[in-house]
């Protein structure tokens, strides 16, 4: 009788695991909760645009693709806008050695 009792205890947990991870049959299939990051493409991002960034959730954290996503996107801006600082200052100083 102990043995009938640990095939359905044994059953019951193994149905609640499968309902918490998703894969019970017979459920409704969620929507994948990727969001796409909508970042401007045809102009330089702007301080307003980074504080209105809403990364998506993940179960632990921000989804990392996304995430990698927009630190390449500020960082080319940046390496791009640390050349034009460059270009300038070096036009000024020669401009003002003149």
């Amino acid at each position: 009788m102990w043995i009938l009792w640990l095939v359905v205890i044994t059953a019951i947990l193994l149905a609640v695991v499968l309902l918490a991870l998703g894969r019970g049959d017979g459920l409704v299939e969620e929507e994948p909760d990727d969001v796409v990051v909508r970042m401007p493409q045809e102009r330089a991002m702007v301080a307003s645009d980074v504080e209105a960034l809403r990364l998506p959730l993940a179960l632990r954290g921000y989804q990392m693709a996304a995430v990698d996503e927009v630190l390449d996107r500020l960082a080319a801006e940046l390496a791009l806008r640390d050349a034009e600082i460059r270009q300038l200052q070096a036009g000024s100083v020669a401009t003002s050695e003149e």
